[in-house]
């Protein structure tokens, strides 16, 4: 997508610049990693694993799992191949990972604090082939991400959208080794099976709401929940299990102005309430936009 700046009352094309080094990505890049990447810790730089190294360990506060970063300079790849090599190294060794964070944050996690189940490989290059991004998929714990550089040092990541290949008949790689036994991926999908008809229909209607606030909103999903996130996550959905309606909570609840007086919780920042109708979803509109604009 071309970029350009105001000058003159005029559009001017700026220029896109060519990274001469691989490296040149991977140091911008982890210098500025929570800024980019929404609150990624930088762990450690060329993290040796059985004489493989990894150009960047992070870590996602907000899944509780540790995240690896491969930078690309040239588009002859496989991310497939590369990327399971190192979601199984990264199983395999999950004590040396674990010790590297402690020692680098000054922690003290143990294995069970750390959701392994949710590693991610993502791999940050200028461009991709169309068989890289071919072989992306929603079920697949990998992301791509192109970024660019610009004159009057403008930078830009994009994250590329995997295409849903189910519709074309085409099959899913599945995982090798310890990450097809280990690795979750969750998709909008996997939370609306398990809803009933109604739980569906509001869900779909509170995506279409929230989706609809601005283009810097993400969405991940977990096992039962669908969250929402700008710089930071500020609204997730999931259906009540026990009862037909859906529960929406805020991370920083105790900041909204809570006008209707719906919301419940007595923690230091969540609050959360429930409806059970379409008709409802009015209600909690306003709260929805508040909690969009205080994560932004």
């Amino acid at each position: 997508m071309p970029i350009f700046e105001i000058k003159d009352s005029k559009l001017n094309l700026v220029n896109e610049i060519q990274f001469s080094l691989e490296k040149d990505i991977q140091k911008l890049t982890e210098a500025s990693l929570e800024t980019v990447f929404n609150g990624l810790e930088f762990v450690a730089s060329e993290f040796n694993l059985e004489n493989f190294w990894l150009d960047t360990l992070a870590f996602n506060p907000e899944t509780q799992a540790f995240v690896v970063i491969e930078y690309k300079k040239k588009q002859n790849i496989s991310i497939m191949d590369q990327g399971q090599t190192y979601l199984n190294l990264l199983l395999d060794h999950k004590a040396e990972v674990l010790l590297e964070y402690n020692e680098q944050k000054n922690k003290s996690l143990k294995r069970k604090d750390i959701d392994w189940g949710q590693t991610r490989v993502m791999f940050i290059a200028p461009d991709f082939t169309s068989y890289q991004k071919r072989a992306l998929h929603p079920k697949l714990p990998f992301e791509l991400w192109e970024v660019k550089k610009y004159d009057n040092n403008i930078i830009s990541y994009n994250r590329i959208q995997p295409l849903i290949l189910a519709r074309t008949g085409q099959p899913v790689s599945s995982l090798a080794g310890r990450a097809s036994k280990e690795i979750k991926v969750y998709t909008r999908e996997d939370v609306l099976g398990k809803s009933s008809l109604l739980q569906k229909e509001i869900i779909e209607e509170l995506i279409e709401t929230i989706s609809a606030l601005g283009d810097d909103i993400q969405e991940v999903v977990g096992k039962d929940s669908i969250s929402y996130k700008a710089k930071k996550s500020f609204v997730c959905v999931w259906p009540q299990k026990k009862e037909k309606g859906i529960t929406i909570s805020f991370q920083d609840g105790y900041k909204l102005e809570d006008k209707k007086g719906i919301l419940k919780g007595r923690g230091e920042r969540g609050r959360y309430t429930k409806i059970n109708s379409l008709e409802e979803i009015g209600e909690i509109t306003d709260y929805i936009k508040q909690a969009y604009e205080k994560a932004k």
